[in-house]
């Protein structure tokens, strides 16, 4: 009968290392969460037509309001922030 632990399972499926076999796992579940606020972000362009920095300046202008574009401005920026962190985390686990 075979004894299984985890650094043998994890050598078997080629990670000698188990950190690295961590750092594959958090690379895939960051990509995972780019590609959906990219998305997001694509659907955003889509419904408004423009960019973000034509939705920014929908946002800063004075004597108008409009809660839906403002709320989605925000996510939008939001969602452009996020990018920025994910691909510091996924260089830094690279």
């Amino acid at each position: 009968m075979t004894i299984y632990t985890t650094e043998r399972v994890l050598a078997s499926l080629g990670y000698a290392d188990p950190l690295d076999a961590a750092r594959q796992q958090a690379r895939m579940i960051l990509l995972g969460r780019r590609a959906r606020y990219e998305a997001r972000i694509r659907s955003l362009e889509s419904k408004w037509g423009c960019s973000v920095a034509d939705m920014r300046a929908r946002y800063v202008l004075e004597g108008q309001e409009d809660f839906e574009s403002d709320d989605d401005y925000v996510q939008w920026q939001w969602y452009i922030d996020a990018l920025s962190a994910l691909d510091a985390q996924i260089a830094a686990i690279s």
